[in-house]
């Protein structure tokens, strides 16, 4: 009879299961019990590892920051080439894990992979300015457009598009034709931060700003 291993459990082993278990069920449907049995042991076990529930979703936060900061690597290029690639690598990990984007917008200081995070983010504006405050502001601009994206994504109602056939409206039937179908969500995100990118250049970093 071939014994089974069973694979110990860690911190890290246990905060991806619960991220898997958000994926499939839902943030508001995890329970130590449940997840426990994900992990076939009784939920007791998991106390050795996390202090308790918060502790627990701040484990999964942390994974989910080491995500985008995988994702993000080291990007060549200017302070634009870099801010293009952390939003880009912050929505990538956010649309793979979207019952879990409440953990994502956490602010809790005990993550270390935030905290990698946001040092990061300093690093992007080192070579344009050392005002702390500045950063933080463009860093404020961009993060509100992202997130505002994305929760606005994960809320919108799916189906078809259908135009209203309203005599003497005809310029609002192109206008939200446009908007709800030939502007695909990918191109309506990068013209935006297109847009908050070139609106930060100016107001922060252009030497002809007034």
């Amino acid at each position: 009879m071939a014994v089974v291993e069973r694979v110990p459990l860690s911190r890290e082993r246990i905060a991806d299961t619960a991220l898997r278990f958000i994926d499939n069920h839902g943030l508001d449907a995890l329970s130590m019990r449940k997840l426990g049995t994900e992990l076939g042991v009784e939920a007791m076990s998991l106390y050795n590892h996390v202090a308790n529930k918060d502790d627990l979703l701040d484990s999964v936060s942390n994974r989910l920051y080491t995500r985008v900061l995988e994702a993000y690597g080291d990007p060549p290029g200017d302070w634009r080439a870099k801010a293009r690639r952390m939003a880009a690598s912050y929505v990538e990990v956010a649309s793979a894990h979207p019952q879990a984007l409440p953990l994502l917008l956490s602010q809790s200081p005990e993550s270390p992979a935030r905290l990698q995070f946001l040092d990061r983010v300093v690093t992007i504006f080192d070579d344009v300015t050392d005002d702390l405050r500045v950063a933080a502001l463009a860093f404020a601009v961009v993060a509100n457009w992202v997130v505002g994206t994305l929760v606005h994504q994960f809320d919108a109602t799916s189906g078809d598009y259908i135009e209203p056939a309203v005599a003497g409206f005809e310029r609002v039937a192109t206008f939200r034709r446009a908007l709800l179908v030939e502007i695909g969500r990918k191109e309506r995100f990068e013209e935006g931060l297109e847009v908050v990118l070139d609106g930060i250049a100016y107001r922060y970093f252009s030497a002809n700003r007034f």
